[in-house]
Order: structure tokens, then C-alpha cells, then sequence
């Protein structure tokens, strides 16, 4: 688990078609929430950009965010954190602080937002537990949102029976799949100048696209490599599909 001050917003990430409509649409739910929300997508479609983008929209005066990564916390541990968060004492069983906890949030003047990040490593009960808790409340709506993010088997372990529940609560259910081949060339000067986008051909650019899959991350990887290798003048489809093969990307 890393501390939220770690995730600095990233400036003038490039807003791809998915990239744009995922941003827009949790803005939207979190400000009119609470929801429980996901977002998926494969490594480096720029989830964590989209989301660090996301914490520049969202008023620090209202939202509390608690970010959760790389973890697998027990629901014991899920109590630990939150509590740390608000600042309060671990009561001598799970049960007392959890119902501490439901007191706490219940009382907020912020709106706790529980963001997971490579959430397909959670294990089942403690998403189980996230649902229980942020639905403690009987008497008013769940008492946090929630955003579940990860690769693609995080669809897969949701639709598992034991997480039904909170998978029907889910909604948006939001997909990155990368840029779009009509985007490429945009992105390219976005990411890199209008002079190094000019030395790449439109064949050259469409082998790249191909081979990156649309990826933002691999497209930065392919086109970096290129620049470095060719310090001036076109970069041919040769090179191109030589830094390729250095990769292993092919």
C-alpha cells in the first residue's frame, strides 16, 4: 500500500477517445455519488494518469481520497487503513472498529472516496468487506465510493458468484482500450514535438501503431527508442521494426 502523496497529478496527459469518456463519466458519478465505480484496462492504457487527472478535477475540500496499491490486505488490515486514515483507535476486535468506522464516515463534512488500484490482486473477502462497510449505514446510502482498478482479469474475478453482489452495484463499468489508429498522429506530436513527428512516415507510423497496439505506454517506448537511435533526419520503417525487434515487442 503506498501513501496517496505519491500520486502527483501528471500535467497535460494526452486525452484519448476511451481516456476522455472514462475521465468525464467518473468525474460525473463521484460528484453526484457515492457510486461504485470500475475502470480496466491492459498495462499502460494510462489508468493511473486518468486517475491522477482525476484528483486535479475533484475539490480537496470535499473528497477524502484513500488510495489502496499493490496489496492484498486482509479485511482486518482493510479496518487498519481506514482508521489510520481517520484517525482514530483500533478498537480490540474488527467488528467494534468497523462500527467506529461506519460512526466516522457517517460524520465526514468530506466525501471518502476508496480508490483500489491493481484491485485483481484483492482477495475476495476483502472486497466482500468493502461492500459491507460502505453500506453499514441502513439508514442513508453507502458511506464511500469506491473505484476498482486493474487489468483485465479483474472482470473475470468479479463475475466470480461470491463477488455478484457487489458486481451488480457496479456502475459505470469503464474500458481503455488505447488510442485509435485516427489519433496516432495527434498523439505523436502531443507526445514528442511536431519536428521528431515529422521524421516518422505515415507507413512507419501505422507499423508502430500496430505493433504497440494502440498502447500509450508502448507507443512512448517504440517512438523514444527511434529518437534516440536516429538523432536527426527520417526515421525509416527499417529502423522502426529494428528497435521493435531490440524490444521483443514483435
Amino acid at each position: 500500500m503506498k501513501p496517496l502523496n505519491v500520486l502527483e497529478p501528471l500535467t497535460h496527459p494526452f486525452f484519448y477517445q476511451d481516456f476522455k469518456s472514462a475521465l468525464d463519466r467518473l468525474e460525473h458519478d463521484l460528484v453526484n455519488g457515492p457510486c461504485y465505480a470500475l475502470l480496466i484496462g491492459e498495462s499502460g492504457t494510462g489508468k493511473t494518469t486518468l486517475l491522477r487527472t482525476l484528483l486535479t478535477r475533484l475539490d480537496p475540500r470535499k473528497y477524502n481520497i484513500i488510495y489502496l496499491c499493490h496489496g492484498r490486505p486482509s479485511p482486518s488490515a482493510l479496518a487498519r487503513v481506514m482508521a489510520h486514515k481517520f484517525h482514530f483507535p483500533l478498537r480490540y476486535t474488527r467488528a467494534e472498529t468497523s462500527q467506529l468506522l461506519m460512526q466516522s464516515l457517517r460524520n465526514l463534512p468530506t466525501k471518502p472516496f476508496l480508490w483500489i488500484d491493481e484491485a485483481q490482486m484483492m482477495p475476495d473477502d476483502t472486497l466482500h468487506e468493502i461492500r459491507l462497510l460502505s453500506e453499514a449505514d441502513l439508514e442513508g446510502p453507502p458511506l464511500f465510493s469506491v473505484l476498482l482498478c486493474g487489468l483485465p482479469p479483474l472482470k473475470d474475478k468479479l463475475l466470480n458468484p461470491d463477488l455478484f453482489a457487489l458486481w451488480r452495484r457496479i456502475n459505470p463499468k469503464l474500458y481503455l482500450t488505447g488510442i485509435l489508429h485516427q489519433e496516432i498522429d495527434t498523439y505523436i506530436h502531443h507526445r514528442f514535438g511536431k519536428q521528431n513527428a515529422s521524421r516518422l512516415d505515415n507507413e512507419s507510423l501505422l507499423h508502430i501503431f500496430e505493433q504497440a497496439r494502440g498502447i500509450p505506454a508502448l507507443l512512448d517506448l517504440i517512438v523514444s527508442e527511434c529518437i534516440k537511435s536516429v538523432k536527426s533526419g527520417p526515421i525509416s520503417k527499417k529502423t522502426v521494426c529494428d528497435i521493435i525487434d531490440q524490444l521483443e515487442l514483435s
